[in-house]
């Protein structure tokens, strides 16, 4: 901010404005500036384009008599945000009367500038005329000023949006194989699946309501806060935007894997995310009428949200039909249901690893727009979603399988959905600047449950270990039990065969027994 800045500093680009203001004041302001197309919206990273540059200077004005004829004048171009894009010359010169057309009033002339798009956001390229009646390099004052101070003209300005390529291959061959292995990762969980007990649940849906609840209802209002109080304060609206459609969207399919993976109720997993995807038809457009206009004020009046019907069903599909397969040959093929359980697991890690070392290859351009604000914006959302998750749960006395279930599906969002209804939405960049919070939250999202999955494992380690270990013990207290017995056996045996049929009397048997329990307490 300004106010915190020294005033000697402040002095100094006053000065410098000034100084700048004076030594342009000659042909800028007899110039009129026209671009060839207006303005550029689809340069993409990494690409250039070519932008025609046309001045009219009014040859009937007194400022024009005084320039010196035949003197050189150049064209200045400087952009706002030179990590977006930058102009590949940036001084263009003309000499008066070297034009390219003449009319009674004015003098035209034209050049050529190339626009090269470095990443992915929005930019502006600043034009300036100056005089070169001195030797003096007038446009390094334009250099030295800050390049968020708006010292030019709006009418001199070229509005460039550089947006980012995605059809590139890294990116189809990732979707594609992910869609290829959550396909296989589905018939395997329907392989481990049981038909009866998601009959129990669907009959006693107390778990997959609360989860409706805390996905539709608490999950949103969470967003909602977060946009405002990390994104929306900031002015950062995009971000805003796009965190609250993350938080609006139905559970991820992933939620099913991790389910898995920590124990927990997997046909109430399975459930809630059917059930929700399914009653995202609704609620995300319902959201969006409700609140989500709150965020599109930075935006064009005619955007409209989109939501992707297509991708939602398509969720359903690839989730339902699937499983149905698994639990066909979970039915006619108990011999190959064995075999699928015991790849399903080290199948699923396989799933989850990919998802997250692949997906960050893929999106590895986006690193470039990470700030803190962003990260813990995007972290909040599924970490608070966990949390909001369990204690309800835990509240509302769910078994702990359940309580890891609802955690698990509060937590972890659908973000391929949030990320095509942006895209559906709102052109490029917005899109993609939008869709970071998505792909930053799917990011984040694991964190925690590598964590926790870590824990489970090590203790069902140590509980495995105890077990074995009573398991020795007791086998060990079994054979000297079967070894005292059978010592005692014998023991009678020869007491009997030592003693005389006269013996028999019941202080000889209880003379017996006493040496026989001495005998067991002595081994």
């Amino acid at each position: 901010m300004a106010s915190g800045k020294c005033p000697f500093y402040l002095l100094i680009r006053l000065i410098l404005n000034m100084m700048v203001s004076v030594t342009s004041s000659g042909i800028q302001s007899i110039a009129q500036i026209r671009f060839d197309p207006p303005y550029i919206h689809d340069l993409m990273a990494g690409t250039n384009k070519t932008v025609k540059v046309t001045v009219d200077v009014d040859t009937n004005r007194q400022e024009f008599v005084k320039l010196p004829p035949e003197k050189p004048f150049a064209i200045i171009l400087k952009s706002v945000d030179e990590d977006i894009a930058t102009a590949a010359k940036e001084q263009k010169q003309f000499k008066l009367g070297e034009y390219s057309s003449k009319r009674n009033d004015s003098e035209t002339y034209e050049t050529n500038i190339t626009l090269i798009g470095h990443f992915l956001g929005k930019t502006a390229v600043k034009v300036r005329l100056l005089s070169m009646n001195e030797t003096v390099d007038d446009d390094r004052f334009l250099y030295e000023i800050d390049k968020n101070e708006n010292i030019f003209d709006q009418n001199n300005t070229l509005d460039v949006w550089v947006i980012q390529d995605n059809k590139r291959l890294v990116n189809r061959l990732f979707l594609s194989t992910l869609a290829i292995l959550i396909i296989i990762a589905n018939m395997l969980m329907g392989c481990e699946l049981d038909g009866r007990m998601m009959l129990e649940v669907i009959k006693e849906p107390v778990a997959p309501m609360i989860g409706f609840f805390t996905q539709f209802v608490a999950m949103p209002l969470l967003a909602w806060g977060i946009a405002n109080v990390v994104f929306t304060a900031r002015g950062l609206h995009s971000f805003a935007l796009g965190l609250f459609v993350t938080g609006c969207v139905p559970g991820g399919g992933a939620s099913n894997y991790w389910t898995l993976l920590l124990d927990g109720n997997l046909p109430v997993s399975l459930t809630m995310t059917f059930c929700s995807t399914l009653a995202a038809l609704v609620m995300i457009p319902l959201w969006m009428w409700l609140l989500g206009f709150h965020f599109l004020n930075s935006f064009h009046p005619e955007v409209v949200i989109k939501v992707p019907y297509i991708r939602i069903v398509s969720s359903l599909v690839i989730m339902i039909v699937p499983l149905i397969f698994g639990l066909t040959i979970s039915h006619f093929k108990p011999a190959l249901r064995l075999q699928a359980r015991k790849i399903m697991r080290p199948f699923i890690v396989f799933v989850l690893v990919f998802l997250i070392g692949f997906g960050t290859v893929a999106n590895i351009y986006m690193v470039r727009l990470l700030t803190w604000t962003t990260v813990i914006g995007s972290l909040l959302l599924p970490w608070c979603g966990f949390a909001i998750g369990c204690f309800t749960a835990v509240i509302l006395r769910q078994s702990p399988p359940n309580v890891t279930s609802i955690a698990i599906e509060t937590g972890i969002q659908n973000t391929g959905i949030a990320i095509m209804l942006l895209k559906f939405s709102f052109p490029d960049p917005d899109a993609d600047i939008s869709a970071l919070i998505p792909v930053i939250c799917a990011s984040m999202t694991p964190i925690p449950l590598l964590f926790i999955a870590a824990i489970h494992w090590l203790w069902k380690k140590i509980k495995k270990k105890r077990e074995s270990r009573d398991s020795n013990d007791l086998g060990e207290a079994v054979v000297k039990i079967d070894s005292i017995t059978s010592n005692s056996k014998n023991s009678i045996t020869a007491v009997r065969y030592k003693s005389s049929p006269n013996d028999d009397s019941p202080l000889m048997n209880i003379s017996g027994k006493q040496n026989i329990m001495q005998e067991i307490s002595l081994s």
